[in-house]
């Protein structure tokens, strides 16, 4: 068994992969976003949901970090692409940006995945939780975009 498993109850086993890991597969630009975002004085963490939400524009974002906007956007697409960032919008209703703070959960119920997670190298289970955080993240997007 995987040492840094904690029981998971209905689905099996969690697998803990820290935002630090996941934030090691982000360019430089993206890491500083990211702790703007988060150190953001409108930013408000959530212990329930593990995200930080905040109403900041690109620009301020921007001139936060000390970059053109163009950096920071690429910044914003960087934290997207490794899903710690979503981006809420809703018509006529202010852009919402999460940021995910704790670490994001592997499991599953099915025991010969449990199995398999549980011989998965450290890459591999940063690998799972990517993909994991973006498909949500684009369910969410989507979601929020079509109301």
């Amino acid at each position: 068994m995987h040492p840094s498993f904690c029981d998971g109850g209905e689905n099996g086993p969690e697998l803990p992969v820290s935002v630090e890991d996941i934030l090691g597969r982000a360019p430089e630009r993206a890491r500083l976003a990211y702790t703007s975002l988060v150190t953001n004085a409108d930013s408000r963490y959530d212990a329930e949901t593990g995200w930080s939400c905040a109403y900041i524009t690109q620009q301020a974002l921007a001139d936060e970090m000390y970059v053109c906007l163009r950096t920071a956007t690429r910044a914003v697409r960087d934290l997207r692409d490794i899903g710690l960032v979503r981006v809420l919008s809703w018509p006529g209703a202010r852009t919402e940006t999460q940021v995910r703070i704790a670490s994001v959960d592997i499991s599953s119920p099915f025991g010969p995945v449990q199995a398999a997670l549980a011989g998965s190298s450290k890459q591999q289970l940063i690998d799972k939780a990517i993909s994991q955080l973006v498909a949500t993240n684009r369910e969410l997007e989507a979601l929020a975009s079509s109301v």
